[in-house]
């Protein structure tokens, strides 16, 4: 079937009016889209901090329907004008909201205006809006909270500041300053605000213990359940940290037992955790009172099959030609404070050839100073050689260091100091006299 053509006959005068309207319409419809376009992309890429009120009311002009433009002109008016001179601010912002009623963006700006402009109840209310359009974003809630909080609500204020906290966890430091700042002389209080989240009580119990309020910090973390402490194990091992470097070590080891996931991983004082080496652990910093063990070049360190009693003890095996006098093995053991106690492990060695081998020693880490020190490993080669020490605690020790060092046998002008062969420890013990 032929197609047909239609054809018009341009030598009419009512198809050229015809046409001539078409082009004329054509024309301004592009003249507007090109100028809301134009007044949207100035709006969208303007910057309230860097662009001029010019730029914002040129971008208004272009594109009057649009909430966009109105928005990004009431944000430089905003930041331009006192704040007795708002009200042309938030008539934008008005504009805004009436052009697009389900923006939070828009409800959330004119509520912040407001509430500088001293309108506190239409802050209020526009504040809820964007909280109802946008329940899961945390600005509307944080902004709502801290209006709530400027007028003495705090109840109302910290439901709203948790929330936001909970949506971005990064507003939490400034959740907690705000609780603290209101509630930091009632303890039930500040429970209370911060809420029923297991999570949220570690992590203030933990923010509290930052500022050197152990009492409250503590007491934060106990209000969670025996369950709810291991959940929250890489809180505990946070608090256990800053209570260890507070010379808090007896509230550490009840945090620390808190969290643990086994009975044989528990803290005791007055006892050497796995002195025997029989049950190995990843011998890390996270073992806060067990063994802390480091790699260090020329030295391997390992469990042995070799042991005095047991199955295994700990081995050294020194390949050092130069010098080292850091040997990184020690454990961090809770004592009670101005009581007497005896020490003693096993050593044993195998073809040491050095002018200084290993000892241990007994550090009080509240003073830095050396409770007790061994005799040095024997050179060549030895068995088992028990050495017993005893030492007494100061008034305010809570926690004793055992560690293995090795003094220099070299000097300033001549460092070298070489140390071969093998050292073995095992059954390490701490008994409280009398």
């Amino acid at each position: 079937m032929p197609q047909e053509l239609l054809q018009l006959n341009t030598r009419k005068i009512v198809v050229r009016v015809l046409l001539l309207v078409l082009l004329i319409a054509a024309a301004a419809w592009s003249y507007v889209v090109v100028r809301w376009y134009t007044g949207n992309t100035l709006a969208e890429y303007f910057s309230p901090a860097e662009n001029s009120v010019r730029v914002a009311d040129m971008a208004r002009s272009l594109a009057p329907d649009d909430p966009l433009t109105h928005w990004r002109f009431a944000q430089v008016t905003q930041k331009s004008l006192p704040l007795d001179q708002q009200g042309q601010a938030i008539a934008e912002y008005e504009k805004a909201v009436s052009l697009s009623p389900n923006d939070y963006r828009f409800w959330m700006s004119l509520g912040t205006a407001c509430e500088q402009a001293g309108e506190t109840a239409k802050a209020e209310q526009s504040l809820r809006r964007a909280v109802a359009l946008a329940p899961s974003y945390s600005y509307p809630h944080w902004y709502l909270g801290n209006l709530l909080l400027r007028n003495g609500r705090y109840d109302e204020a910290f439901v709203e500041l948790r929330v936001a906290s909970q949506a971005d966890p990064e507003l939490q430091p400034q959740q907690f300053n705000l609780i603290w700042e209101v509630y930091s002389s009632d303890p039930e209080a500040l429970q209370k605000s911060v809420g029923e989240s297991a999570k949220a009580r570690a992590e203030f119990g933990l923010y509290l213990l930052g500022r050197q309020k152990y009492e409250d910090g503590l007491r934060m973390w106990n209000s969670l359940k025996s369950e709810e402490k291991k959940t929250n194990r890489q809180t505990g091992e946070a608090i256990v940290n800053n209570l260890i470097i507070a010379l808090h070590y007896h509230d550490a080891v009840r945090v620390w037992n808190d969290i643990s996931a086994n009975e044989k991983f528990r803290a005791e004082v007055g006892r050497v955790y796995d002195g025997g080496f029989e049950d190995p652990s990843s011998y890390g910093p996270e073992m806060a009172f067990g063994w802390q063990v480091k790699a260090v070049q020329g030295l391997q360190i390992g469990v042995a099959d070799k042991s005095h009693g047991g199955a295994n003890s700990l081995q050294l095996v020194f390949r050092v030609r130069t010098n080292i006098e850091d040997i990184p093995i020690a454990q961090l053991v809770p004592v009670a404070p101005n009581t007497e106690y005896d020490f003693e492990f096993y050593v044993a060695s195998e073809k040491i050839e050095t002018g200084s081998p290993p000892l241990v020693q007994l550090l009080d880490p509240t003073t830095n100073g050396v409770l007790a020190s061994s005799p040095a490993a024997a050179t060549g080669t030895s068995d088992w050689n028990r050495v017993a020490l005893s030492f007494k605690t100061g008034d305010k020790t809570e926690a004793v260091m055992i560690r293995v060092v090795r003094p220099s046998c070299g000097t300033k002008e001549a460092p070298i100091c070489p140390i071969f062969g093998s050292v073995w420890y095992d059954d390490f013990s701490l008994k409280r006299r009398g």
